[in-house]
């Protein structure tokens, strides 16, 4: 019960309490396209997902926001059924453009350990498809800056 009040507080609250809230997001955003593409529960991304989240952030209170804000997106995709995954990507790109630096949050060899976790091989090749997709928005804002 305290848990469940924890996590509905810091949701709420999460502009307030976490130091670039933003960039946390979307990371949590690129994460939950991912896994959202695969048409597969979280529960078969939950371990890879914590291991890769603790790896990115050492707080484990940042670590922990980011599941949850992984699973909040993943849950509007559901309840959106037909378009939340397109619309995630639509944002996910007018975000790159707004703030070209978070392309530097796309971390290609996390999002293959997570296409490791998929078991459907139609859902592989478009995480496949994904995955070049970011790497290539990525390289482009390092080419960008050399």
């Amino acid at each position: 019960m305290i848990k469940k009040v924890k996590n509905y507080f810091f949701s709420t609250f999460r502009e307030i309490f976490l130091y670039h809230h933003s960039s946390l997001e979307f990371r949590a955003k690129t994460y939950a396209l991912f896994i959202a593409a695969s048409n597969e529960s979280l529960t078969y991304y939950q371990k890879r997902l914590e291991e890769i989240a603790s790896e990115v952030y050492t707080e484990p209170d940042r670590a922990a926001a980011l599941i949850m804000t992984v699973r909040e997106y993943l849950n509007s995709i559901q309840i959106k059924k037909h378009s939340g995954e397109e619309a995630l990507l639509i944002e996910i790109i007018r975000e790159l453009r707004m703030i070209p630096r978070y392309a530097l949050k796309i971390e290609p060899d996390h999002l293959e350990r997570l296409r490791e976790c998929t078991y459907d091989a139609d859902a592989k090749i478009y995480q496949s498809r994904l995955i070049d997709f970011l790497k290539q928005k990525r390289f482009d804002y390092e080419e960008s800056k050399r």
